[in-house]
């Protein structure tokens, strides 16, 4: 987690701390202090702290323009110059490499203790940490123990997210190419780096936490255009950051009318997920609004009755086809989703119409069905979507 360098700042303001240049950059996520003296030393950032340094560590061989070009290029957010005897004064090419780098660099006077600042960074910091944990925690309560308001109504409201706004789940599936899921320790990198990469881009009251085998990003008070820019910049980033074997998978439900109903949403992108997952050359990306007549089987609450109608119409075909490994549920698919046209079938299976006829009749026997009704037509197609779900 972090937290916004500009605010950080603020925590600071009466330390004599001073910016300098790279003031563009002041909206960058600060993830951490560390100390950088030397070239050495700033191998050791991993990304978005904030360096501090004395200039102690400056020689004929290393001079302050080198350490701010290895600190920048190490991935820090910023720099913090402590003037004085070991670094008299700042040279006009560091504050030019700043502003042309959206890099900010600060100076300090040597009379300010910089530990104590670096003790008011890590301990604000450390309670927006807190703050974000305690909100995802809140909602977590809220999807899976929805009946309980007192483990997440008042916490919510305690950092600002109301119970009655309308929130979005969105539920991220990150596989390997073998479809083997990616480690928890994978999983949580993933999600940290997700989490500062939206912070940096200004989104708000959201929180991204781990279940199981997904990573969950739940928005609160936004609008749908929002919710769309803040998916998209989910499907954007991820689909840079991930490596070459794993893929991606983004299912959103439907807004909320209120954190109570969170549970629902949450419902619905895992029935998306199973959807993305059944579909060849599907999207990576799908949310409840784009889902079409999907909509309507999504919105059966009562999964009992989903799955006694899918066992009704077609699971007699799956069963069959199962246990003689033939494909005459593929070929009654097929045949509903091109309009029941023997001719459209043939042609997109590349066989014989002869063969679809053939198949179409002996699907219609094993369900003892007359595949010319349309209420016939209408009743499978619906189990066929409802395998799409379950």
């Amino acid at each position: 987690m972090a937290i916004e360098l500009i605010r950080l700042m603020k925590k600071a303001a009466h330390m004599d701390i001073t910016l300098i240049a790279g003031k563009k950059g002041l909206s960058n996520m600060v993830s951490w202090v560390h100390m950088v003296e030397t070239k050495e030393a700033s191998t050791f950032l991993e990304g978005g702290e904030i360096a501090f340094t004395t200039g102690i560590g400056l020689s004929s061989s290393l001079s302050i323009m080198e350490l701010i070009e290895q600190i920048y290029k190490n991935g820090a957010s910023g720099v913090v110059l402590n003037t004085g005897p070991f670094l008299e004064k700042i040279p006009q090419k560091v504050i030019a490499f700043g502003d042309s780098h959206d890099f900010p660099v600060f100076s300090v006077p040597w009379k300010i203790h910089i530990a104590e600042i670096m003790r008011i960074f890590c301990y604000a910091i450390t309670k927006s940490e807190q703050a974000n944990m305690e909100i995802a925690s809140a909602l977590k309560n809220a999807i899976f123990f929805p009946k309980q308001e007192e483990l997440y109504v008042v916490p919510l409201s305690q950092h600002g997210f109301s119970k009655n706004w309308n929130y979005y789940v969105c539920v991220i599936c990150i596989k390997q190419s073998d479809k083997d899921t990616i480690s928890q320790d994978r999983l949580e990198t993933i999600g940290q780096n997700l989490d500062n990469h939206l912070r940096h881009r200004r989104y708000k009251k959201f929180a991204i936490f781990n279940n199981e085998n997904q990573l969950i990003a739940i928005t609160g008070n936004y609008t749908e255009t929002l919710m769309d820019n803040f998916s998209i910049s989910i499907q954007e980033y991820l689909s840079r950051y991930l490596k070459k074997t794993e893929h991606l998978s983004i299912s959103i439900g439907k807004s909320t009318r209120s954190v109570r109903c969170l549970y629902k949403s949450y419902q619905q992108a895992c029935s998306i997920q199973n959807f993305l997952e059944h579909k060849k050359n599907s999207p990576n990306l799908l949310s409840y609004s784009n889902m079409g007549i999907y909509k309507l089987l999504l919105g059966i609450e009562n999964r009992d009755i989903m799955e006694e109608y899918y066992e009704k119409t077609i699971t007699p075909l799956i069963t069959y086809d199962q246990k003689n490994n033939s494909d005459l549920s593929q070929v009654l698919w097929c045949y509903l989703k091109n309009d029941g046209s023997v001719k459209a079938t043939a042609d997109e299976l590349f066989v014989h119409r002869n063969t679809i006829n053939y198949k179409l009749n002996r699907a219609a026997e094993i369900l003892n069905l007359n595949m010319s009704s349309l209420d016939v037509r209408l009743q499978l197609t619906l189990g066929f979507m409802l395998q799409d779900l379950l």
